[in-house]
């Protein structure tokens, strides 16, 4: 009878698998966590009756509250600046306008669904996730993103 994973043949620590992922990502983090990426969650908007699109009221009366989004700061996450072209900056040398985020999935679903970031100050508005990608059992999310002043 055949395993049905290789992992039931190798003696395998996935906690140690976890911790060297984090810890390679970590090379890619700044390590002062308050020049790590800010996701930024979009404020939401409720309102009594129907809306338009944009969640505007139709009736002039009608009651919206807005609720402010919430941050997460200090996720630890591996980043790489990219030019225009989606090429790899050496910081200082060119302006970077796009950003990769590579996060596993525990950090992933905390900023799911996040508006933008910010990072020593500049926004980094939210483009698109790839598809994941599986590394033993360990889900690896890669997160693009692009400078508000380059649209």
């Amino acid at each position: 009878m055949r395993p049905t994973s290789p992992l039931q043949t190798v003696d395998f620590d996935r906690a140690a698998f976890r911790t060297g992922i984090l810890t390679a990502m970590a090379i890619g983090t700044a390590p002062d966590v308050a020049r790590r990426p800010v996701f930024v969650f979009a404020d939401t908007r409720a309102s009594t009756g129907p809306v338009d699109d944009e969640g505007i009221p139709y009736d002039l009366g009608a009651v919206s509250t807005t609720t402010a989004g919430r941050a997460i700061s200090g996720m630890l996450c591996a980043v790489e600046y990219l030019d225009a072209v989606g090429q790899v900056v050496d910081m200082g040398i060119v302006a970077p306008t796009q950003l990769r985020l590579t996060l596993l999935d525990a950090e992933y679903q905390q900023v799911k669904g996040f508006d933008h970031l910010l990072i020593d100050g500049d926004r980094y508005d939210y483009r698109r996730t790839e598809p994941p990608i599986g590394m033993v059992d360990e889900t690896v999310w890669i997160i693009h993103c692009k400078a508000q002043d380059d649209r």
